[in-house]
């Protein structure tokens, strides 16, 4: 009987024949896609189509961008698919950073080309001509430092140099020293150059990079690259080739930098790793210290986390035993660092009725003491004049009659909305029917004026995030006030420093606002020179106090990962993010808490925004670290099911960043 259907029209048995393969990860942002496929390679592209190179390939009737992650021989149809075109020149996706792509994927529940399309930048013909061309170059001469003046401060700085420049790879979370950390972070390159590998170094913003790309150019005098977000697309994507033929011995940049593929990775530096700013704002939203991890894991690169602070994430990699912590000797961080000060509720006691005032009399008298040496900062928490108003009958946040946006009020005297920016002339309060407004919290506008008014015969300067003071300051009387991050550098440091409104984020009600206090405040106390004093005005918890006067960073974040393992919080344990509609949540809860062995944290609304729209709500899930990794493959599984059957969303998120 098969005989004869095999001699009938249509059933004939369809033809194949040996062909090259090439499976391709597709760029598409499909759960139950997210696995390489398999193309034929035509004969035109047998040489073009190696393994790495991005390619052009039909999905779904659709021409999309992938990547080619192997390459094989094999049998298939004759009407298999094939590579439509190959887009780059040379590999963009090097084995390593496929599979630190992959672990990430897997870590934070998204797709492995979501986590690449962040890692690769889009494809510049030029640049890629001009790597394409370019002679390689030997490999910089460096000799490896013998002595440290900046690692002298630590105990085991010296060990830390020796292992690198004999080609190992140590991980080590350092508290650094402002005036020590230039060398420190010199001589660590340079060992590991000296070993024949490169170096990546990333910082919070580009002007931080650019400051440490110059030092390491003058100290060591081989070349540096810089790349990341606000560098041209043609430079960005030049580095990312280049570093994959193994011609960048030094990669300094922000965010994304760490994603480079250095052929030979030797160290990765991480400067203030507690910034936000080194937080992906896309989806899956792992910041650079996860990065770092998985590409240690991989390519058994050292690691290095330097900061002023300490942040909780990186003291949990101290107390897990995958990384050293490095401290200063108690010698060396007395002549580092400034003496700090508390105004409390106590000291404003004792100063009578002026203590509690914004800006009291002991701020005052450090600020004049201090302009007879050098300039002065004063921290402020927000810009502006009037950020946050509140009626002044009955205390309510004063409000947007049209979008219930917040008001502000600015240094004319408008109120303003801070969200669509309409102007209200007559505003109400819906609670007590009051029309006088009083400020809630005020900005580093308002803050400058009252300083100009007191010191009438001192120049004073303004720095936020929009009207940032980006150059070195003289280091002559001149206070400057500066909102967290937009501290100017002044020649010699700052003779004194205040911090003002500290109550305003150490009181907040969120887990990380105790961590980010510490962290904003450290730096901000850094800049001051040895020895000199800074103010800390505001009702802020003894232990974060403490930790201030002391200059104890890792004893404060060491308290607050006992409090994170008492609660069950991340990074002690695994907490997952599940937002959507409210039977498809409880759906995928229950599933998880069933074969996951997830533990059920609990259930909040959130309303609805438009009119007609169905609530959302969030359930918050969690797991032991032990058991984190079988909570997220039956998620995994979940995500993939659902986006096959085409199911409503819903949405995953790993330990958002919003409540850690």
């Amino acid at each position: 009987m098969t005989s004869q259907q095999g001699m009938l029209d249509g059933f004939d048995p369809p033809r194949s024949c040996a062909a090259e393969i090439a499976r391709v990860l597709v760029d598409v942002d499909l759960a139950h896609m997210d696995r390489p496929l398999d193309y034929v390679v035509p004969d035109r592209f047998i040489d073009e189509a190696e393994v790495g190179r991005a390619v052009r390939v039909r999905f779904s009737g659709t021409r999309v961008d992938g990547w080619i992650v192997e390459r094989t021989r094999r049998d298939v149809l004759d009407d298999a698919a094939q590579i439509e075109s190959v887009s780059s020149a040379l590999p963009v996706l090097t084995p390593a950073l496929y599979e630190a792509a992959r672990r990430i994927a897997t870590r934070f529940l998204a797709t492995t080309s979501q986590v690449l399309s962040l890692a690769i930048p889009p494809r510049h013909a030029r640049g890629e001509k001009t790597v394409v061309q370019a002679h390689d170059s030997m490999w910089p001469s460096v000799d490896a430092p013998t002595v440290s003046e900046g690692w002298a401060s630590y105990r085991a700085g010296d060990a830390l140099l020796h292992r690198l420049a004999s080609g190992e790879s140590p991980r080590a979370v350092v508290t650094a020293l402002r005036p020590q950390m230039r060398a420190c972070l010199s001589d660590a390159v340079a060992a590991t150059v000296s070993s024949g590998r490169s170096a990546i170094i990333v910082a919070a913003t580009g002007e931080d990079a650019a400051r440490y790309a110059r030092a390491l150019e003058e100290d060591l005098g081989v070349p540096v690259a810089v790349t990341g977000g606000e560098v041209a697309p043609e430079e960005r994507y030049r580095i990312h080739a280049a570093a994959t033929l193994g011609r960048l011995p030094i990669v300094v940049g922000t965010r994304s930098a760490a994603w480079v593929p250095c052929a030979k990775l030797g160290l990765i530096v991480i400067c203030d790793d507690g910034d936000d700013r080194l937080r992906e704002r896309r989806f899956p939203r792992c910041d650079v210290l996860d990065i770092a991890v998985q590409r240690c894991a991989v390519e058994g690169a050292g690691l290095l986390v330097a900061s002023f602070a300490r942040s909780v994430k990186a003291q949990a990699l101290v107390r897990s035993g995958w990384a050293a912590s490095l401290d200063p000797v108690p010698g060396a961080l007395r002549d580092a660092t400034p003496r700090v000060h508390l105004h409390g509720a106590t000291e404003a006691e004792r100063e009578g009725a002026s203590g509690h005032m914004r800006i009291p009399p002991a701020a005052l008298r450090m600020i004049r003491k201090g302009l007879r040496e050098g300039p002065v900062l004063i921290q402020v928490a927000v810009s502006g004049y009037w950020p946050t108003v509140v009626c002044r009958r009955c205390g309510e946040r004063a409000r947007c009659r049209h979008c219930s946006g917040p008001l502000a009020v600015n240094s004319g005297g408008d109120v303003t909305c801070s969200w669509c920016a309409r102007t209200s002339q007559s505003w109400r309060c819906p609670h007590c029917s009051g029309t006088e407004l009083r400020a809630a919290r005020v900005g580093s506008t308002r803050t400058a004026e009252e300083i100009a008014r007191n010191l009438p015969d001192t120049s004073v300067l303004e720095s936020s995030a929009a009207h940032r003071i980006n150059r070195q300051l003289p280091s002559r009387p001149t206070v400057v006030v500066a909102t967290p991050g937009a501290e100017p550098d002044v020649d010699g440091g700052y003779a004194a420093a205040i911090i003002l409104d500290a109550h305003a984020l150490a009181g907040r009600a969120e887990l990380w606002a105790p961590e980010e206090a510490a962290r904003r405040w450290l730096n901000a106390l850094s800049l001051v020179r040895p020895g000199h004093p800074g103010l800390v005005v505001g009702m802020i918890p003894d232990a974060l106090g403490q930790a201030l006067v002391r200059w104890a960073p890792t004893d404060y974040a060491d308290r607050l990962l006992d409090e994170r393992e008492a609660l069950g919080f991340f990074p002690a344990t695994t907490m997952v993010a599940l937002d959507g509609p409210a039977a498809q949540v409880r759906q995928v809860a229950e599933q998880v808490i069933r074969d996951g062995g997830a533990d059920l944290v609990g259930t909040v609304v959130r309303p609805a925004t438009r009119e007609g729209e169905e609530n959302q709500v969030r359930t918050l899930v969690r797991s032991p670290l032990a058991g984190a990794t079988s909570m997220l493959a039956v998620l995994t599984e979940i995500r993939r099911s659902r986006s096959a059957r085409k199911l409503p969303l819903v949405k995953m998120s790993v330990n958002p960043p919003e409540l850690f």
